[in-house]
């Protein structure tokens, strides 16, 4: 009995030790920052789809050279080069205290995008630096926008090592005339034009650690 009990010690004890260790659980990736309710789109012109203002939801993600922002639309029709009227979309965010824009414009003769840091705002617009060329998509399949910059871009003005990013916010606006074009000294000016309207817009007071998993493929 003595040496059968010094064995079921020993298996036990070995049972414990052999027994996996726990982990904790991988965080889920954080989705829709910012979110919106369809149909409150303010009606634009009769014969425009306004799904393709309408935002759904928003996000912003960054990996360790890239920050990409995405819009969600309820529909999203690929620009149309013989149309008078421009699409505008644009993702806000703030870092290091300072305020950042990213654009996509569907434009006619063709959609650009642009980085933009503002640094006043008067009645009616804001004024701001074209930080630089960045790249898009203008995804009509999954009725998305999505918008991508190099870290670099903003490193005059913020670290996203030392930072979290807030004060998010979508929007979509319809421009009729609006060209597009940057001002020779790198000056732009947003919603200045009588002729743009705020179509749908969106925010919240959620934040964004730089580096946390999220929904957003950066890059893509």
């Amino acid at each position: 009995m003595r040496t059968t009990r010094i064995l079921t010690t020993a298996a036990v004890a070995a049972g414990v030790l052999a027994a996996p260790l726990a982990h904790a659980a991988t965080p889920k990736p954080v989705c829709d920052l910012v979110t919106d309710p369809s149909g409150d789109v303010i009606p634009s012109t009769p014969g425009v789809d306004n799904g393709d203002y309408d935002i759904r939801s928003a996000d912003v993600a960054t990996d360790a050279r890239k920050l990409t922002a995405v819009i969600r639309l309820s529909s999203l029709a690929p620009e149309d080069t013989a149309s008078p009227a421009a699409r505008d979309y644009e993702f806000d965010f703030v870092a290091n205290g300072h305020a950042f824009g990213l654009e996509a414009n569907l434009l006619t003769g063709g959609v650009n995008f642009e980085a933009v840091v503002y640094d006043t705002t008067a009645a009616g617009s804001r004024s701001g630096t074209d930080l630089g060329a960045v790249t898009g998509v203008v995804d009509a399949k999954h009725h998305e926008i999505r918008i991508t910059a190099p870290l670099s871009l903003f490193a005059p003005y913020a670290s996203f090592k030392q930072t979290y990013v807030d004060q998010l916010a979508a929007s979509s606006a319809r421009a009729v005339g609006q060209d597009g074009v940057t001002s020779p000294d790198g000056r732009v000016a947003v919603g200045a034009q009588s002729t743009a309207l705020v179509v749908d817009d969106a925010s919240s007071n959620a934040r964004y650690t730089p580096g946390q998993r999220s929904c957003v493929r950066v890059g893509k």
